[in-house]
């Protein structure tokens, strides 16, 4: 058996695309809680933003089920400071694979009319053997396939960006590079694709360059979506609250995209800073049945891409980072194996395309901009979105748009 010099580190890394079994009633509040962990990592990461990179978007999903499967593995301090940033709180890890499993399983068969797209593919390096009990659980429980790579090869980068890329339909190219492998012990990478046709698709002929007014005041020209539709909206001017949300639905209604726009002095940062799952709920709930609403919403199209070990160690995970404290145990089956293994990297990239189309057969439905509504949406300006399950609550992707055109 090859002996892995000590502190080989784990690199970890996600990629997040935007495009039966039920839910007990103990597992919902278990991805209710992992909304939690979503918008803290957002939050985290719309105050750090840069001059480059103004816009946010990440899966809390993705990130999630990716370190289920290093859940499974961790002991000790490492277990418990894990599942407390991931919002478990204690869950067994028997549990909690319950709930990833059916959420899983919930979201491939919800709607077939979306296309969605979940998988785990894990490469340890040639002459590692990790523990039975642990393979099982991830392959039963996240579907993981698991392979025997040399990461020393110098095609070994090019083979797996391959895999990704065929994943995401060539959206998410380059996760990693020749560099990245450098002590590497093992590699995770979790891929989801979801894409979905408007269930009321807009209508480009009724689309037209706006002024999107940017948090300094300076305004840009995006190419604005315009449709009346009968939709779920809460909030808006007059309204007395500080924000407007309208619930888009895609498909068969099964998911759906929220936007919510900052209203009057109200401000994004502000928005980001207040939300949390409960805060979330709150807008969830505040929705109305359907009316006759004007929706107004900038075409846009994002890439992102985010290093995370620094704001998941702000969160409470340093252990699983520390070559001498980071308890992966339940990872390696053969004693002879040098004691560290530990975190080494973390890293999401995303793709995000929101535009009029809806499925291919829907493609010609619109709304003449005649009819009449009694509820306005206008997102010309910073807005907050989420595209999740309704069913679950699930939050599959979350971020913020500060300049469309970015």
């Amino acid at each position: 058996m090859k002996r892995v010099r000590s502190g080989a580190p784990i690199l970890f890394v996600l990629a997040a695309l935007l495009w039966s079994h039920s839910l007990t009633a103990a597992q919902v509040p278990a991805f209710q809680a992992g909304n939690d962990f979503g918008f803290e990592l957002l939050r985290r990461l719309h105050a750090e933003r840069s001059d480059d990179a103004v816009n946010v978007f990440i899966s809390p999903l993705s990130l999630s089920m990716s370190l289920g499967m290093l859940l499974n593995a961790a002991g000790g301090e490492t277990f418990n400071a894990m599942g407390n940033v991931l919002g478990l709180n204690g869950l067994p890890v028997a549990e909690a694979n319950d709930a990833y499993r059916a959420l899983a399983e919930s979201l491939l068969r919800k709607d077939p009319s979306v296309e969605f797209r979940l998988a785990n593919t894990s490469w340890l390096e040639e002459g590692i053997r990790i523990r039975r009990d642990y393979r099982s659980r991830v392959e039963e429980t996240f579907g993981a396939r698991i392979e025997t790579v040399r990461f020393r090869e110098p095609d070994m980068a090019g083979a797996i960006n391959g895999r990704v890329d065929a994943a995401t339909e060539g959206r998410v190219p380059n996760l990693v590079s020749a560099e990245d492998f450098r002590g590497m012990l093992a590699l995770l990478v979790n891929t989801i694709y979801f894409k979905g046709g408007w269930t009321d698709p807009f209508d480009p002929a009724e689309t037209t360059a706006v002024d999107f007014r940017q948090a300094d005041g300076s305004t840009v020209s995006v190419p604005m979506m315009w449709q009346a539709l009968d939709a779920r909206m809460a909030g808006g001017v007059g309204s007395g609250e500080d924000f407007a949300v309208v619930d888009l639905p895609y498909g068969a209604r099964s998911f759906s995209m929220m936007v919510v726009v900052p209203v009057g002095d109200a401000t994004l940062a502000e928005l980001v800073e207040d939300m949390d799952s409960e805060r979330w709920q709150e807008l969830v709930d505040a929705l109305q049945q359907e009316t006759r609403t004007e929706v107004q919403l900038p075409r846009f199209e994002l890439s992102y891409e985010r290093g995370l070990n620094d704001v998941l160690k702000a969160m409470g995970m340093e252990v699983a980072f520390d070559q001498s404290r980071a308890d992966f145990g339940w990872l390696l089956g053969d004693a002879r194996v040098a004691a560290g293994p530990h975190i080494g990297r973390m890293k999401q990239k995303g793709f995000l395309r929101v535009d009029e189309e809806g499925t291919e057969t829907a493609a010609a439905t619109g709304t003449a901009r005649a009819a009449a509504a009694t509820a306005v949406l206008r997102a010309d300006r910073p807005f907050l979105f989420a595209i999740r399950e309704r069913t679950s609550g699930a939050i599959l992707f979350v971020g913020t748009v500060s300049d469309p055109t970015s």
